[in-house]
């Protein structure tokens, strides 16, 4: 009898929508592993190139900013650029310019010159989130919605692992140009597995439905936009995201030269502890996606606040505690993943209340908007972080001051009234 049910019609198609659905998310997690090692290896690398054009903190930053400059203003565009033309081939454009770019910048002579194509490569960039998170909206059962949104996420962490642990080691041995080209050539070979493993499904019965979803989807970027701004609570939840794009941007950019210069750690060993902060990164997008989905299903607001409220008590911490060198290098390591952990691990559960509260005919545009807010916070971020450290020679104040703005804003996430917001 048991056997009769396991190979019922039914059962066949159960395991076939699974084996469908993971095949989606790997070939998801894809397009972040590749982002990750072009934009985190080469953050990675920063100290050697530092050195090379004696830079200095806020110069450093600049790297960040420029990147998140055009990553910023055109993130609106491309999420509608995904409403219209499906995840595929916007995904596909983003991997391979990012590629390219990447390598440029490994030839390039002048800083001023990667700082101009750090600017071309946030192109590339502004597309594949807004790509990603509208497939797995269309592929993903609400119930699994946040968590399956951190495993492709996950993907980012996975290449900072990669990038920032074996490029500096490389930039050691080889030199800094010679691993970027490294990671460049692994970028476009990861585009080329994204093209033969994903495939466009717009027609996925698990594709959320609101009532103005029953329209055209041919809807022009004003009206999609229009929709977003009417809405205030959706608005409210995007413009919020500037959160997360202060605590991240400032983070990525500087933890590698807070740890050279500060805690006198080697160049190498502080790419190991890039690393770590990545693996604790990975970890946190699995564990808030799943906490998201567990507990916060029906407002999840409250879960992004706690993340929020996290994050800046961890900046808290460092200010107070982490501010001379250690000796003990497997608690530096502890504390990289433990920050990545706090820190880096919003994304699924923010992008999944954005798309929902959206709805699938708005949830490219929607998160185009959230991340118009999230970059444009990443482009001021780095560099007063970094003026900060240089006035006090010092990244200690740059972690207090930045702590007390990231847990004011985090209770923007709570809702305004006292019953909950069901999202649908």
């Amino acid at each position: 009898m048991e056997n009769t049910l396991n190979n019922s019609p039914e059962s066949k198609k159960n395991t076939a929508r699974d084996y469908n659905l993971i095949r989606i998310l790997i070939a998801l997690f894809l397009p972040y592993l590749a982002l990750s090692v072009a934009q985190n290896g080469f953050l990675g690398l920063l100290p050697f190139i530092r050195d090379e054009f004696d830079l200095s903190r806020v110069q450093v930053g600049y790297y960040s900013t420029f990147f998140f400059i055009s990553a910023s203003f055109l993130s609106v565009f491309s999420g509608n650029i995904v409403d219209s033309f499906g995840p595929k081939k916007s995904i596909l454009l983003g991997i391979g310019s990012l590629g390219i770019l990447l390598s440029l910048q490994g030839l390039s002579s002048l800083y001023s010159v990667i700082l101009i194509l750090s600017f071309l490569s946030g192109l590339g960039f502004s597309i594949i989130t807004p790509s990603a998170t509208k497939a797995v909206m269309l592929a993903t059962p609400r119930e699994k919605r946040a968590f399956s949104m951190g495993f492709t996420q996950s993907g980012f962490g996975m290449g900072g692992i990669l990038g920032a642990s074996i490029l500096p080691f490389l930039g050691e041995k080889m030199g800094w140009r010679a691993a970027v080209q490294i990671a460049a050539g692994a970028v476009l070979l990861t585009g080329l597995w994204v093209y033969k493993l994903y495939h466009d499904n717009e027609n996925d019965k698990n594709t959320i439905h609101k009532p103005e979803d029953k329209k055209s989807k041919k809807d022009t970027f004003r009206e999609h936009l229009s929709f977003i701004i009417a809405d205030k609570l959706l608005f409210r939840i995007c413009f919020s995201g500037m959160l997360f794009g202060i605590s991240e941007g400032a983070l990525l950019a500087h933890f590698v030269v807070f740890l050279t210069d500060d805690l006198m750690i080697s160049k190498v060993a502080a790419g190991l502890n890039f690393a770590a902060l990545h693996l604790g990164g990975m970890a946190g997008l699995l564990g808030w996606g799943f906490f998201s989905d567990r507990f916060f299903r029906i407002d999840r607001r409250f879960g992004i606040f706690l993340i929020g409220l996290s994050s800046g008590f961890i900046y808290l911490f460092f200010g107070l505690f982490v501010c001379r060198p250690f000796l003990n290098q497997i608690l530096v390591f502890f504390l990289s993943f433990l920050f990545g952990f706090l820190v880096l691990g919003w994304t699924g559960a923010y992008l999944t209340t954005v798309g929902e509260v959206a709805g699938e005919r708005h949830s490219g545009t929607a998160t185009g908007l959230a991340l118009l807010f999230v970059r444009g916070a990443m482009i001021v971020s780095p560099p007063i972080f970094g003026l900060i450290a240089d006035i006090n020679g010092s990244y200690r104040y740059s972690w207090l001051i930045y702590s007390f703005v990231i847990i004011g804003m985090s209770f923007l996430f709570l809702p305004l009234k006292k019953q909950p917001v069901v999202l649908t």
